[in-house]
């Protein structure tokens, strides 16, 4: 680290680097007496700074304490824009596609009719997701100043206050935390069929989780130089 001292030699003694994480001091480094004018210190090895992941994951905990597969997602800049969503192509039909014992019965707009029909894949008391939608940004400093960022999910059997699971690292260590899902409701159902009981859900449900700011909140990082009589007036980030 460079710096240029200003001061008489008694008020530079002492020397000590400030490590401090979101202002709080998190350790002190000597660097014996320093001089007028500009001097280059060395920050000593061993030093641990907390820095965060550009990646997390999340899975749903399922009611027998099974999880659903980690998925993973980035995390974008503070000031980063979502891209806008392209519309839908539309699809030519298939006309070698069998006519299902289980049409949709009924269906939100804007819902896809295959993610509606893929939900055969699950058992009929099987938790899972069909698709997960959201913008997920790094936040920094006061994060009670900050707008709740949440990620919309899709799939079977959801219920509100399911947990999900989200896991980062944050200085070398494995952060987990959950978050329960809200606002459940069902976007479409399959018809029941003729003569005999589905082993899989009618529902394709969708709900939301918010992202906890232990995952997404940055740490700020920074240095500054003090003596037994004097402080830098300026930190280096």
């Amino acid at each position: 680290m460079t710096i240029e001292a200003q001061g008489q030699a008694e008020d530079l003694k002492g020397g000590e680097i400030v490590y401090s994480e979101d202002d709080a001091q998190k350790s002190t480094i000597p660097i014996g007496d320093l001089h007028a004018g500009v001097q280059t210190v060395t920050i000593s090895a061993g030093l641990h700074m907390n820095s965060s992941s550009e990646l997390f994951s999340l899975s749903l905990v399922r009611p027998d304490g099974s999880e659903t597969p980690d998925d993973n997602w980035l995390l974008n800049g503070e000031n980063s824009v979502a891209p806008p969503k392209p519309k839908p192509a539309a699809k030519p039909a298939d006309k070698n596609r069998e006519e299902s014992d289980q049409p949709i019965a009924t269906i939100q707009p804007g819902v896809d009719p295959e993610e509606a029909e893929s939900i055969r894949q699950f058992n009929a008391g099987e938790t899972g997701i069909t698709s997960e939608d959201g913008f997920i940004r790094h936040t920094s400093g006061d994060d009670s100043k900050e707008p709740a960022q949440t990620i919309t999910l899709q799939g079977t059997n959801f219920k509100d206050g399911m947990l999900v699971k989200f896991t980062t690292t944050k200085g070398g260590q494995t952060v987990e935390v959950t978050s329960p899902l809200t606002h459940t409701q069902t976007i479409a159902t399959l018809a029941k069929p003729f003569g005999y009981a589905p082993n899989n859900p009618s529902e394709l449900m969708r709900a939301l989780v918010v992202v906890p700011v232990k995952i997404t909140h940055d740490v700020q990082s920074a240095f500054s130089v003090r003596t037994v009589h004097a402080e830098s007036s300026d930190t280096c980030e």
